[in-house]
């Protein structure tokens, strides 16, 4: 896999992208807050994409570096998830966030239903920060 700046071409496939439900909810189209990240160049300074051997898109990494943390979001074209190809994925955004920043701890957030992700980052070191119950969300936490 090969990491890159993210540009229009790839920003207009990424818009196209629908997944099957459950987890339709991660459809760039349905929140307009992710279409411009995605449509404005000026903010998607943290984006990358993940291209393979071909050059075809499959995924995208966002990278918000905040003193000696990193924080994660990953997005995988629909096709490919479920395919056991999580972990290279993963592996692949925490070797460039290392190279580009030097962090000590990388930290991202999880859907709470999204089981298969949970299970896929605890599989690549990431731990529960502080069960929140209340929240939709899982935060979570890995040494760089």
């Amino acid at each position: 896999m090969n990491v890159e700046p993210l540009t229009d071409r790839h920003a207009a496939e990424i818009a196209e992208w629908r997944y099957e439900f459950p987890y339709e909810w991660y459809d760039t189209s349905t929140d307009p807050r992710r279409v411009e990240l995605f449509a404005n160049p000026a903010r998607r300074t943290h984006l990358r994409a993940v291209v393979d051997e071909a050059g075809e898109l499959v995924g995208f990494f966002n990278f918000v570096p905040e003193g000696h943390e990193v924080r994660l979001g990953l997005g995988m074209r629909p096709d490919l998830t479920g395919r056991g190809l999580a972990q290279p994925f993963i592996e692949a955004a925490l070797d460039y966030a290392r190279r580009e920043w030097r962090p000590r701890l990388f930290r991202l957030w999880v859907a709470r239903w999204n089981e298969r992700a949970l299970r896929a980052y605890r599989r690549a070191g990431f731990r529960e920060v502080a069960p929140a119950e209340e929240s939709r969300f899982v935060e979570m936490e890995r040494p760089a």
